[in-house]
């Protein structure tokens, strides 16, 4: 097959979707399809040397406000050969995704939308911004990345009928530990969390630190716990603050940006993923840690409900209230955390690669079934 995927945000810019999406289109490159990447990021990364990728023209800010100045080459990715699917990777602003989706309706390509952000908070925004594209009209098969996304899609753009859950693809056998859980040691041990994100307002670190300020007044003086943040952004300096006015050094550490090897290591070093974002479209660090066996704690409703169930792998709340309680249950009882620890590295996780890839593949040929005129060559995996 020929595949155009078009997101707006993609490497060396670093996010959800972007990874997705660059996961995405390395399988499917490896698979031997054809596979061609539009950006709106100018800048290449390491990612060109093995995938196509088409890159809008400088000036990111004028792509924004004016995707249509990169016609020419649009037209020309969709025009020099048949493409058997654009896949349109949206979050709440992707004009450029858009864009690209009109053209390739326009010429009777088969469209699939992917959606990686809640959109419900913005729906009056995002039905106001879309009126222009006629969604409702458009031949175009519609999903998003967790239950929780497509029912936001659903309430949002109201003629669309069908919206199909295409989780993200996480490798999760990676990250499995092939060791058991540890017997308890005699005597008070360190609860050991850790957070792994971009340190970027959305993420809400923040709120959860307070939680945790509140959960200490919970627990005896002598508890111990040691919290890893790892991942950079631009709310570090705010964070490290934070935490120094919350007496919490002795309790969290930054440890700024690490590769998956290390982050594999550390979960399997740890009891406790947190997760901080109220707004987690889908949660693909929480999914990395729940498959190595790390019990998960955070919100709902959000991404996470795919694959965490409340009370057996990890803990959902509703509020930083419903938190710092939680947060001081599971460090003052070991118990309840172990059980969680326990029931985490010996479930398999509810949302598997296999899955991803299956929901892909009815996907496209949901969309190739909107244009029974076209040929419909199958989505088939060479290298599996």
């Amino acid at each position: 097959m020929r595949i155009v995927h078009v997101a707006d945000s993609f490497p060396p810019d670093v996010g959800g979707i972007e990874r997705q999406v660059e996961t995405l289109a390395r399988r499917q490159t490896a698979e031997g399809h054809d596979v061609t990447v539009i950006t709106a990021v100018a800048e290449k990364g390491t990612v060109d040397r093995e995938v196509s990728v088409a890159r809008a023209a400088e000036g990111r800010w004028l792509t924004v406000a004016f995707p249509w100045r990169n016609h020419a080459m649009v037209a020309q990715i969709l025009d020099s050969a048949p493409v058997d699917i654009v896949h349109a990777h949206f979050t709440v602003v992707s004009p450029l995704a858009i864009f690209v989706t009109r053209e390739a309706s326009r010429r009777g390509i088969p469209v699939a939308i992917t959606v990686h952000s809640l959109w419900w908070k913005v729906a009056i925004a995002t039905r106001v911004s879309t009126l222009p594209f006629g969604w409702g009209r458009m031949r175009a098969a519609w999903s998003a990345v967790s239950s929780v996304a497509a029912e936001h899609v659903r309430r949002t753009l109201l003629s669309v009928d069908e919206v199909s859950v295409l989780p993200n693809l996480v490798d999760t056998p990676w990250w499995v530990n092939p060791r058991p859980v540890p017997a308890e040691e005699a005597g008070q041990r360190e609860v050991r969390m850790v957070l792994v994100g971009r340190l970027k307002k959305r993420k809400h670190v923040d709120e959860f630190l307070d939680a945790l300020a509140e959960a200490r007044k919970q627990v005896p003086p002598d508890t111990r716990v040691n919290v890893k943040i790892l991942g950079d952004g631009p709310r570090r300096t705010d964070l490290v603050n934070q935490v120094q006015r919350l007496g919490l050094t002795d309790w969290v550490e930054f440890l700024g940006y690490h590769p998956s090897e290390d982050i594999r290591a550390l979960f399997h070093e740890s009891d406790l993923f947190v997760a901080s974002s109220r707004q987690e479209a889908f949660g693909i660090a929480a999914l990395e840690a729940r498959s190595a066996g790390l019990p998960v704690i955070g919100y709902h409703p959000n991404g996470l409900s795919d694959f965490i169930t409340d009370g057996v792998d990890g803990v959902l709340v509703a509020d930083g209230a419903a938190l710092a309680d939680a947060l001081a249950i599971l460090v003052g009882q070991p118990d309840e955390l172990r059980r969680l620890r326990v029931n985490a590295a010996t479930l398999p996780p509810r949302v598997r690669p296999v899955d991803a890839v299956r929901a892909e593949a009815a996907l496209y040929e949901r969309a190739q079934a909107m244009h029974p005129e076209r040929p419909r060559p199958a989505l088939r995996s060479v290298s599996r």
